[in-house]
Parts: C-alpha cells; structure tokens; sequence
C-alpha cells in the first residue's frame, strides 16, 4: 500500500491529518478481496495512480473547498490535475466530475 496526502489548493500546501491509500500491486486486491468485489471505477483510479508516479510526479489528493480532485500531480513542469471516472456518459455524471476541476479553476 502506499500512502498519499491530501493536498489543498487554495493554499498550495498538504493537509497533514488526512490521507487515501492505494495498492501498488492491483493482484493484492484480488487476493484479498477475490473477484466478486471488483469495482472497475476504483480498479481505474489506482491504475491512473501508478501510473502518474511512473511518470515521476509526486502525487497529492486535492480538496477545494468540499470538492476532492482524485488527483493532484507535480513535476519538474508544473501542477496538473486529474479526475478519474470509469464513465461520463451521464450527463450528470460528468458535471459532477468536471464540478471538482471547474473548482480548481475559479481559485484566485
């Protein structure tokens, strides 16, 4: 497991009281939780999130306000930040995810 710290944006710092775990190795779940749990949405972000620090970025959840952004990415380059969802398709759906990184944008 690895841990990651909730990252704030307003005030460009990590909250130190909070934090999210991911799995390094995806079979580990399907070990201990067998294949009748599986959830591909949570399955996908921890699969964004490997990847993300493949990439070399140091990697933060992010909270605006009451808003979470799953992921908060910063390198040499700079801060991106993602959003992870198994589907959009919904109209409300994507307005709810796109909700999180429209937060971000209206930050001073």
């Amino acid at each position: 497991m690895k841990q990651l710290k909730v990252w704030l944006c307003k005030r460009k710092e990590y909250l130190k009281i909070l934090e999210k775990y991911y799995i390094v190795d995806i079979g580990m779940r399907y070990m201990l939780l067998g294949t009748q749990k599986i959830d591909a949405g949570h399955i996908l972000e921890n699969v964004v999130y490997l990847e993300l620090l493949r990439r070399e970025n140091k990697v933060f959840v992010g909270k605006v306000d009451h808003f979470e952004v799953d992921f908060v990415a910063q390198n040499s380059k700079g801060i991106e930040y993602y959003q992870v969802a198994l589907t959009v398709r919904d109209e409300k759906t994507l307005q709810r995810e796109l909700r999180h990184l429209q937060a971000i944008q209206e930050l001073p």
